[in-house]
C-alpha cells in the first residue's frame, strides 16, 4: 500500500473504516448540535431546540447518554422513534429512552469471515459471519413477513 506521503506498507490486504460525520447541512438549520455537530437530542428523541422534531441514528446524539455511532442504536431507535411520534401527536407524553451500553460489532471481511468485538474482546473467523450472517438474515426476514 502507497501512502499518499509516498511511503509503502507491505501488506496482504488493507481494511478501511471511515468515521461517521455529521452532514454540514445541519449548520444552516438553527437547531442545537453537539460539539461534533450532530443533532442534540433529549432522550425522548426530541431535539434541544424543537420539541417537534425528531431525529434517531447515526444523524444525532442523545446528549445525557452519548454512544458511539453504531448501527445498533439506530436500529434500536427507531422503533422508539415511531412510538415517540404516534404519541407526541396524540398526548404529547414521552417516555425517556435510555440506549443500552455495551453492544456486538460484526464487521464482514468478505470472504465468509469476519471480526467480532464487543467492549475489549476480538476476534475473528468463519464463525463470526456465519453468526454475523444469521442475525442479518432474522433482522431482515422480520420486514418479509406478510
Amino acid at each position: 500500500m502507497r501512502l499518499r506521503s509516498g511511503r509503502e506498507i507491505a501488506c496482504d490486504a488493507a481494511i478501511v473504516s471511515t468515521k461517521a460525520k455529521a452532514p454540514e447541512w445541519f449548520s444552516g438549520t438553527g437547531l442545537a448540535r453537539d460539539k461534533d455537530g450532530y443533532l442534540a437530542l433529549r432522550p425522548t428523541l426530541q431535539t434541544l431546540s424543537d420539541e417537534d422534531i425528531f431525529a434517531a441514528g447515526d444523524c444525532a446524539t442523545v446528549i445525557e447518554h452519548p454512544r458511539p455511532k453504531a448501527g445498533v442504536f439506530a436500529v434500536r431507535q427507531g422503533p422508539v422513534l415511531a412510538h415517540h411520534l404516534r404519541r407526541h401527536l396524540m398526548t404529547g407524553l414521552l417516555d425517556p429512552y435510555v440506549p443500552q451500553r455495551a453492544f456486538l460489532t460484526l464487521i464482514s471481511l468478505g470472504d465468509n469471515s469476519a471480526v467480532a468485538s464487543r467492549g475489549s474482546f476480538a476476534a475473528a473467523g468463519h464463525w463470526a459471519w456465519r453468526w454475523k450472517d444469521w442475525i442479518d438474515r432474522r433482522f431482515i426476514a422480520r420486514f418479509n413477513r406478510p
